[in-house]
């Protein structure tokens, strides 16, 4: 009876362990990385949206996604926003119909951009995320300052997200990378405010021609099981090289080291020494007020209130922060009909300049963590 047992007992373990194997067998392979490009163009960028679709199908169709997942939403004027998802097929690309939204829902809410981001991640679940942000920017300078002043986005109804909107939006997420195809977002302040949220920030910290981001020369680089985040800004500054256009990558890892080299610098300054640096000498790289200028060169300004030592723990930090910058010799502005700025100095990310003329956006600017954890 007991080598029946034993009999019994071993083809029961034999059975069992052929059960697990099947079941192992169907289990599907794990999710590639999830990229949402999120199009935010209720707005005068309305008509560039289907070129830069155009592009990303393009570049799809050379790319291996590593079973990943690229999602658009889409908010263009007069029509409902949808979210699609783009789908390689042989040599094309499918458009694949998600939902449709009603028409009057804005995209340039941090409400709205949270929800989409729940839909997404609830969808198309992944170890792994990647994050398009396109529409307008003015880096961290908000939108009831001036009437065409945004920090993110714009819609009908004047609808725009700050940089606190940002972060509330995206508090519960992180990304590989952030990718901003909007102008300005290469703001020391934005990074600071998002590094919790990504890995890497790559945005510009002037404006942007209307193309944007070349997307069908880097596609393969959002989908590599590491992000070639500097591949990426390369071929911006390759397809913009013999024109106008600056770019930079942000390690956020590093933001923590650079907040410490500023506040050895910053912390303690009196107002009338802050508004005794003399930006007339300070590279702009905004062009957004007339002749009163909020963003300028991060490195310039650092250098005009530090001592040789603080400067060089200053740059030590910079260098590992930024890890990819390139500039064009001038970068191009809207205002006035088109305007066009020499950059002479260039660390690749702006920066605020309190000013005594900017009364309003240095008391906004006091709310900002950067000011928090720099200056006080």
């Amino acid at each position: 009876m007991k080598r029946w047992g034993y009999w019994f007992l071993t083809m029961a373990l034999l059975l069992l362990c052929g059960c697990v194997k099947e079941e192992d067998s169907q289990v599907a392979p794990v999710a590639g990385r999830t990229v949402l490009v999120y199009f935010a163009a209720d707005n005068n960028l309305n008509s560039s949206v289907e070129g830069d679709m155009a592009a990303m199908e393009e570049g799809l169709l050379h790319t291996d996604m590593h079973n990943g997942n690229l999602l658009v939403y889409v908010d263009k004027k007069g029509q409902s926003p949808q979210l699609l998802r783009l789908v390689q097929e042989g040599d094309s690309v499918r458009r694949e119909l998600i939902e449709e939204y009603v028409i009057d829902h804005a995209s340039a809410t941090a409400e709205r951009l949270r929800q989409v981001l729940q839909q997404v991640t609830d969808t198309y679940p992944s170890d792994r995320y990647g994050l398009v942000l396109w529409s307008h920017g003015t880096a961290w300078l908000p939108a009831d300052y001036k009437n065409y002043l945004r920090s993110f986005g714009t819609d009908t109804g004047n609808h725009a997200m700050r940089v606190d909107d940002l972060t509330t939006a995206l508090a519960d997420y992180h990304f590989d990378f952030l990718l901003f195809d909007a102008c300005y977002m290469a703001s020391l302040e934005v990074a600071y405010a998002l590094r919790h949220n990504t890995d890497y920030l790559i945005a510009s910290p002037t404006e942007l021609l209307t193309d944007g981001f070349p997307y069908q020369l880097f596609m393969q680089d959002l989908f590599m099981p590491e992000a070639d985040v500097v591949h990426i800004a390369t071929q911006f500054y390759t397809y913009y090289q013999s024109s106008y256009g600056t770019v930079s990558v942000t390690k956020t890892a590093e933001l923590a080291d650079l907040a410490t080299a500023c506040r050895a610098i910053f912390q303690g300054k009196s107002e009338e020494e802050l508004f005794a640096v003399p930006v007339q000498e300070l590279q702009i790289m905004e062009y957004l007020t007339g002749n009163v200028h909020a963003l300028y060169d991060c490195a310039d300004y650092v250098r005009q209130l530090a001592t040789d030592a603080q400067y060089a723990e200053f740059q030590s930090c910079m260098d590992r922060a930024v890890i990819y910058k390139a500039t064009t010799p001038k970068s191009a502005y809207a205002y006035a009909f088109g305007t066009y700025l020499p950059i002479n100095r260039f660390s690749g990310l702006s920066i605020y300049v309190p000013q005594a003329a900017l009364a309003e956006l240095n008391s906004w600017y006091q709310q900002l963590d950067w000011y928090q954890a720099v200056y006080r």
